[in-house]
């Protein structure tokens, strides 16, 4: 019996030792091993492009993992629309977001208002890591006098030329580019009605928006000067010279800027080149058929800045290490690495690579040239109800046929009133 009794309990033994050294945890990552350090995950969500998602998953993060073992970083790739806006914000209330999220600039504020977001410059070390970072991009995350990201990226959008339709000289305004549409009856292919598709030519044909601290639109918005500006693009959208499929979405202004005998330029951020140059399909045609300029402006403004920050959400159980990942990301070395896919860094030191300027991307000094004089959309939590009052108002202009100037009068009341809280 006594023997019996032994060789159970021997058997037992066997059996825990086992478990022990197997593990039956499945998920060894998060757990304390006998022998090591846990090791955490960092869930980071992203829209990066296929190309800019290939170096980041291959060449960033396993650098960063190389550097801090003890880091895991999981990487899931969102499409960026406003659908993801609106499912962030929802996951957020619910804490149930990912670690580290790559957000639009404009964004932050939003969420930040809403306590979504964890302050960055409560780390000790974050003076260090903002310190080589571009100063007005890092303002942008600024609500009240906490910082809610860092900015990672910084773009706007050049003007691209069909080379074969262009001639010899690059039009330094935009009513350059009118008066070779008129004549020549090319198209200008502005893409659409939101800030982003017809911002840079609003501004260019001489139109304001708001005055320099964007606390009123009214005498701005609503100027003879905005109304002039509306005026003429809504004309040459009548005369079929203005993208004649920008309501319908008909078309595809990328190959046509290249190969069509009517489409003189279109306006695109450094993704067109970078997307072409590193596709499947690499078409290595496209820096000869296309020439790429600061978009032609001679009003305040040329394009409008755009970019994305790494914010750290408040329901994240690993906040130490999530803004480790968070500082590396602002490193030289790593943004120079990203400035291979067409990010413009926003770590000024990188951005003085050579590296980035000539041998990957031989496109880009149109667009570092048109960062110095495109707008900052303001640090402020109403901005999506704004941009979406400006786009309502061009589309009862051009879809409804409602006077120019009673729409611009209607949407800066509106606007106005969302900057006064009402």
């Amino acid at each position: 019996m006594r023997r019996r009794l032994a060789a159970l309990v021997l058997c037992a033994l066997l059996v825990l030792t086992g478990c022990l050294q197997s593990g039956i945890i499945e998920d060894r990552n998060d757990v304390r091993q006998l022998d090591d350090e846990p090791v955490k995950t960092v869930v980071v969500w992203h829209t990066y492009s296929d190309e800019e998602t290939r170096v980041f998953e291959e060449q960033v993060i396993p650098a960063f993992q190389k550097e801090h073992p003890e880091i895991r970083i999981q990487s899931v790739r969102q499409a960026s629309n406003q659908e993801y806006l609106g499912a962030l914000m929802t996951r957020a209330a619910a804490d149930k977001t990912p670690d580290v999220i790559r957000l639009d600039y404009a964004w932050v504020p939003r969420f930040a208002s809403r306590g979504l977001l964890l302050p960055l410059d409560q780390f000790p070390d974050y003076g260090t890591a903002a310190k080589p970072l571009r100063e007005h991009m890092l303002e942008s995350n600024r609500v009240g006098d906490r910082v809610f990201g860092l900015p990672l990226n910084i773009t706007t959008k050049a003007a691209i030329f069909n080379r074969r339709l262009l001639g010899d000289a690059v039009p330094r305004s935009l009513m350059e580019v009118v008066e070779l549409a008129r004549e020549r009856h090319y198209v200008i292919g502005m893409s659409g009605l939101d800030m982003w598709g017809s911002l840079p030519y609003f501004f260019g044909l001489g139109g304001k928006l708001s005055d320099e601290r964007f606390t009123t639109t009214s005498g701005y918005l609503n100027s003879e000067a905005s109304i002039y500006a509306v005026e003429t693009l809504l004309k040459l959208f009548r005369e079929g010279l203005l993208n004649p499929h920008m309501l319908d979405g008909k078309g595809d202004l990328w190959k046509d800027v290249r190969t069509d005998s009517r489409v003189l330029m279109i306006d695109e951020g450094p993704w067109y080149y970078s997307i072409l140059l590193n596709s499947a399909n690499r078409d290595a045609d496209v820096l000869q058929t296309t020439v790429p300029a600061p978009f032609p402006s001679l009003g305040l403004y040329g394009s409008v800045i755009g970019g994305e920050s790494l914010v750290l959400t408040k329901g994240t159980k690993v906040k130490e290490e999530a803004w480790t990942f968070i500082r590396w990301m602002m490193g030289k070395e790593t943004q120079a690495t990203m400035f291979k896919a067409g990010l413009i860094p926003t770590n000024t030191e990188a951005l003085q690579e050579p590296i980035g300027a000539s041998a990957d991307n031989p496109y880009i000094a149109p667009y570092l040239e048109g960062i110095d004089q495109a707008f900052y959309r303001p640090a402020i939590p109403q901005w999506n109800e704004i941009e979406q009052l400006y786009k309502d108002a061009l589309e009862r202009i051009f879809i409804e046929g409602e006077d120019v100037k009673t729409a611009l009068n209607e949407a800066s009341s509106a606007i106005d009133a969302r900057l006064a809280g009402q």
